[in-house]
Order: structure tokens, then sequence, then C-alpha cells
């Protein structure tokens, strides 16, 4: 396929956005970690496999973790701490913020639970999206996503939001993408109001998984790594310079 000059400044802008953000500066704390908080940049990212949780079974279905099904390239796991998933459906098991109809991975109906999902075997993946409400809490939440490599833990990401039962397609979205492409699995966790702990009380939409980056957006990603150095380091002497003496 032949892509044309704007379309490689496109996808590579969304790259050097997704990095830095407005500000210049990473929206994570972890280096190796960048947070997109859009589909459609996502999206634009690479190439996408889109993993409906219909796979799992239909809405009101009991998943026994852990529990695995082959999307395209992809083998997905889910599994749990107490041994149980849920499949519920926008609309009629679940009444939340989600667009009516959307097949959602939920944590079974058990507060204290957690749950992962992973991609074994094969090889890691670059990084996954979806978008994330508390399963049965309303109003404002926060939580964590952690992230886990082939070496352990690569990041904790903080998580946020606002709970109603609009039923609009406004949950929060969180795409979270790995500068070394070594995600193998990411664990939910609920901060809770009425538990010392926390919990997997979550539910999670379509999970858009990043396996091929665009070549051009690595590369102008690349260039635009270099260039923000080599301005920094200028601005940084010419300060150097102009100090009080």
């Amino acid at each position: 396929m032949r892509h044309s000059t704007h379309h490689f400044a496109a996808v590579g802008a969304i790259w050097i956005l997704a990095l830095f953000g407005a500000g210049g500066v990473p929206h994570s704390a972890e280096a190796a970690l960048i947070v997109v908080n859009s589909r459609s940049a996502f999206d634009a990212l690479g190439h996408v496999t889109s993993v409906d949780w219909g796979v799992f079974g239909a809405g009101g279905t009991l998943i026994s973790t852990p529990d695995s099904r082959t999307v395209g390239p992809l083998t997905v796991d889910v599994t749990s701490t107490q041994g149980q998933l849920g499949r519920k459906d926008e609309g009629t098991q679940f009444i939340g913020d989600f667009a009516i109809g959307d097949h959602l991975l939920t944590d079974g109906g058990s507060s204290s639970d957690s749950f992962v999902v992973g991609f074994f075997p094969g090889p890691p993946v670059l990084g996954f999206g979806m978008q994330i409400e508390p399963d049965y809490i309303r109003g404002a939440w926060t939580g964590n996503i952690l992230v886990f490599g082939t070496g352990g833990l690569l990041g904790d990401i903080p998580i946020s939001g606002n709970a109603t039962n609009a039923e609009d397609n406004s949950p929060p979205f969180y795409g979270i993408v790995s500068s070394g492409a070594d995600i193998r699995s990411m664990r939910f966790l609920l901060n809770e109001p009425f538990l010392p702990l926390p919990s997997g009380a979550f539910a999670i939409n379509t999970m858009d998984v990043l396996t091929v980056p665009e070549p051009c957006s690595l590369a102008l990603l690349a260039t635009a790594i270099l260039g923000i150095i080599g301005f920094r380091r200028t601005k940084y002497r010419l300060l150097w310079r102009l100090r009080p003496a």
C-alpha cells in the first residue's frame, strides 16, 4: 500500500502528541509507557487487532478463569484471583455509560476480586486500549492499570472518571503503548470507597491491541525525539551563557 507524505506526517504527529502531550513532557511517570486518551489516535499508531469480548460468550455468561480465546494473531487470556469473570452487554445486563450493545468484560460480580488480561502464548504486544468504568460504583472514581512485561512490572498507570447511567459512549479511553513492544498483561484495580484494598470491579469494552507499528510512525517519532532533545540542549546552553555573573 502506498502512503502519501501527508499520511506520514499525520501519523507521526499523533506519535509525538501521544508521547509528549501539549506541554512537551511524557504523560506517564514511566518513561517506557505512553498513554493515549483517544481510540482514533491509538488506532492510527499501527496495525490493530480488536478483541470483542463476545468471543467469551453471550451477555450473562460467567467465565471460569483462567480462560483464553484466539482472536486473529492473538491468544487472549483472562484470569481472576477468585476464578470468575463475567460477560455483560450494555443496555441489558449492564447499565452504565458505554454505547448500548457494547460487549463488556467485567469482574463477574466479586467486588473484592481483581482481573487480568494477557497475551499468552505468542509474542508480547506493543500496546492496548479500551474504555473503562466501574462495574457498580457511580460517581467519581479512581484506580490503576498495572502493566506487565516479560521481565515484570513495566508501569502503574493511574486512571479516573465519573460514572453515570447515561449510556452515551462516554467512559474514558486509556490506550497504553510501550516503547519496547514488550507488554504481556495488564491488571485492573479500582480504589474501593468501602474496602481497605483495591478491587477489580471494572467493566471494559472492546480492547484494541497494537501489534505492529507503522514504520513511518516510528521513523518520524525518532526524528521528533532527536529534534526535541537538540532544541532543549541548545536552549539550556543559551540560558547558561546568559546566566547572571
